[in-house]
């Protein structure tokens, strides 16, 4: 072999262009384009998440909104704020609390028509003033910002222990004269408001922030005061603003880092290929002739791929061994991938059906208990078809469970002809009822299967049911069981439906893979599975248009009972 004909040759050649020219072209290239990418990228992004910070925290606003004009309208409350602390309806009272008894809320204020506090209703997260405290509760010297039909109040910054706060407050009118009846008032978290803000981005280069009447704040509702720059969002209420606080110091610093990076590593590469690349230089003729002896060694199997033979280099040496092995192994090599990817699915499925099925029983439970006391007869169903969906969903998870752990086999000696007469027995009905005629041939070899009957049920129940979904009204479904080998024999479930095409065919018993609306797609490969468990085999055949047959292939213990 010449050496300006080596590969080794043409690859350091490659490799080593392929390792400078990078280098040189970011030299030449890199602070050029970076500023401008930099800064069309960031744009971007900052835009788009402001747009979507400032949509959380509208729909938020449009939820407390909503609220307080519900209870605004409501035609007791402004009775309610004038009348004594005392005697309060116990409707209104329920209605009052059930609102009020929101996470976002400290509670529910109203106010006399002089702008005094009357009633205060406490929710779940109260605290504070004018809670439990003899603080006093002032609300006359806050910022008052019109918004929506609402008057937003504040907001108030955190102090001493306490917690940031601002009202929502809606006018109440005396329905008799239309006169000014007091108002009503949500006393909102300022920290649910924040929250809404999200983490910083960017490794911390981005920090968002929320600029109100009374000062800017951060995500977890402290004032703040940046010293960074600060691109602002659309506003949320007036004066209501998200805001991201930017370092542009930290920005471009990972991209200053990288280039130096780059830099390194391409100096690296280069000193790095020419020693490898000297060492195989010297080495790789040696190599290539034991590695030629020993695929033809091995080779004992035939595979369909083949390399094409070009050149006369080391790699069509390589090449050439190749395909000599190749057609020795592919079926050795399918079997093996086959396997491993079942069990990792098998792995997947076990792990996925326990996870679930304990939550499924606790809502099924629900459901029925539910059920039980529901008297409105179309909650009622809505409530059956939920514990129905349930059923379904547990039953999907038992074909998982049984494809992640199959049952070993309990081989034993079973009739062809008992089983068969069995299988009629329980299928009949089944195929009647879809107008399907079911056909059993008698077994005239009299064979006795090895294997574990109940088993072997399983899988010839799974495939007719499949074979009567394929085939029309008037068609049949036919049994029979003929001889394949001398230790051997075969069930074949023959159908006279439609047939698929060598796309589905080749894909039949795959996990996950089906062609029905609600299939799950377990059900060919379980019955594979555990075929193979009993040293048997699945195979199918099918003519589009004509009809499908499966043949199950078991071991057999003997000619006669």
């Amino acid at each position: 072999m010449r050496i300006r004909n080596s590969l080794v040759r043409k690859y350091f050649l490659v490799s080593l262009l392929g390792a400078v020219l990078p280098m040189v072209l970011v030299s030449a290239l890199y602070d050029r384009y970076a500023s401008a990418l930099l800064e069309q990228i960031t744009g971007e992004r900052l835009s788009a998440q402001l747009a979507s910070t400032a949509s959380r925290l509208n729909a938020f606003f449009d939820v407390r909104v909503y609220q307080i004009e519900t209870l605004s309208n409501h035609p007791a409350l402004p009775l309610l704020a004038q009348a004594p602390l005392t005697g309060l309806d116990t409707e209104i009272d329920a209605l009052l609390r059930i609102e009020a008894d929101v996470p976002d809320l400290y509670g529910i204020l109203m106010f006399g028509a002089s702008g005094q506090l009357s009633r205060i209703i406490a929710g779940q997260a109260a605290s504070g003033a004018p809670y439990w405290s003899d603080l006093a509760f002032d609300v006359a010297t806050l910022p008052v910002t019109p918004a929506s039909g609402v008057d937003v109040i504040g907001p108030v910054v955190p102090a001493d222990g306490a917690s940031g706060w601002f009202l929502m407050r809606q006018s109440l009118r005396n329905l008799n004269n239309g006169d000014h009846a007091g108002s009503i008032a949500l006393h909102v978290r300022l920290a649910s408001v924040t929250e809404l803000l999200g983490g910083a981005s960017l490794a911390g280069i981005l920090q968002p922030v929320l600029k109100t009447p009374a000062g800017i704040f951060n995500v977890v509702g402290q004032p703040v005061t940046p010293s960074r720059q600060m691109v602002a969002g659309p506003e949320v209420l007036p004066g209501w603003q998200p805001m991201l606080v930017v370092d542009p110091d930290q920005l471009i610093k990972p991209f200053k880092t990288a280039r130096h990076g780059l830099y390194f590593a391409s100096i690296t590469a280069l000193l790095v290929i020419i020693v490898l690349f000297a060492r195989l230089a010297g080495g790789l003729r040696q190599r290539v002739e034991p590695l030629t002896a020993g695929a033809e060694a091995v080779s004992t199997g035939d595979l369909n791929y083949r390399i094409k033979v070009l050149g006369d280099d080391e790699i069509s040496l390589v090449a050439t061994s190749f395909n000599s092995m190749a057609s020795k192994l592919q079926e050795m090599f399918e079997r093996t991938v086959r396997v491993e990817r079942l069990a990792v699915l098998g792995e997947f499925a076990t792990g996925v059906a326990h996870e679930i099925r304990n939550p499924l029983a606790t809502i099924k439970t629900t459901v029925q208990a539910l059920a039980r006391s529901e008297k409105n007869n179309e909650r009622l169903e809505l409530l059956e078809d939920v514990g129905r969906e349930i059923d379904r969903l547990n039953r999907v998870m038992s074909d998982l469970l049984e494809f992640g752990r199959p049952r070993p086999p309990d081989l034993q000696a079973v009739s062809a002809r008992a089983l068969l007469s069995r299988l009629y027995s329980l299928m009949n009905p089944s195929t009647l009822q879809a107008s399907i005629n079911l056909e059993v041939a008698e077994d005239q070899d009299h064979v006795t299967f090895h294997a574990d009957e109940d088993q072997v049920i399983q899988i010839l129940v799974n495939l007719i049911l499949n074979a009567v979904q394929a085939t029309p009204a008037g068609g049949s479904v036919r049994l029979q069981v003929a001889r394949t080998g001398p230790s051997e024999a075969a069930i074949e479930v023959r159908d006279t439906g439609t047939g698929v095409d060598e796309a589905v065919l080749a894909r039949m018993a795959d996990p996950f893979f089906t062609t029905k609306p609600k299939g799950s797609g377990l059900g060919l490969s379980i019955a594979r599975q555990l075929a193979e468990l009993q040293g048997g085999r699945l195979e199918f055949f099918s003519t589009l248009g004509e009809g499908t047959m499966v043949r199950l292939t078991l071991p057999t213990q003997g000619d006669t009972l």
